[in-house]
């Protein structure tokens, strides 16, 4: 009889942890929560620090980023204004926002990574598909001189900027934000990392 009250007891107490450990839950400093029932967001998002409470069992606990995060773009061949070939490198900072919005349109940050692939992608293209190499590679009018650097290959060719590598980098970002404002997310900045001239458009003593 000891023994069956003994097993009782024990059951009586771990069904309660059960219950405990599936009811709160923690959020740290550097996430925010999405609850979801039956897969669909409930209430709003937890975004402060600390042990909050979910209907046990029926609910699940969505956690994501309140950091900066990175996306690091595969480099493309891209052609510019003057019809030169430029491999491309894009590379941008992002952050989660507004974490409810985020999950109904994105889900998790896999799906934000393709969507900012494509947001990124076709805007970078666009607006170096606008402007002459020069503009493209330069910042300033001042020719830079390290060696093996694009500038350097097209140097000769190249004339006086106008607007420059920096305000298009600038143009990419804001374009790409209005395209992203209803994602839940905010793209930080922008950089064209790596530019290369395709090998077809580049002077002869380069492909020698």
């Amino acid at each position: 009889m000891q023994y069956k009250k003994f097993i009782i007891q024990i059951a009586v107490v771990v069904a309660a942890l059960i219950l405990l450990f599936e009811t709160v839950f923690m959020v740290k400093e550097t996430e925010q929560v999405v609850i979801t029932q039956f897969g669909k967001p409930v209430g709003e998002a937890k975004t402060t620090p600390g042990l909050k409470i979910k209907v046990p069992f029926i609910q699940n606990t969505n956690y994501f980023e309140k950091r900066y995060m990175e996306w690091d773009g595969d480099p493309n061949q891209v052609p510019t204004k003057d019809k030169k070939f430029i491999f491309v490198d894009t590379y941008a900072r992002w952050q989660i926002t507004d974490p409810l919005q985020f999950f109904i349109r994105l889900t998790d940050e896999r799906g934000a990574q393709s969507r900012l692939a494509d947001i990124l992608d076709g805007e970078t293209r666009d607006f170096i598909a606008n402007h002459n190499i020069e503009e493209v590679v330069r910042s300033v009018n001042r020719i830079p001189t390290p060696s093996g650097s694009l500038v350097e290959e097209v140097g000769d060719t190249l004339s006086d900027i106008v607007e420059g590598r920096l305000n298009i980098q600038n143009k990419i970002l804001k374009s790409s934000n209005e395209k992203a404002s209803d994602l839940g997310i905010v793209i930080l900045d922008v950089r064209l990392k790596h530019l290369n001239l395709s090998k077809k458009f580049r002077p002869r003593y380069m492909n020698a």
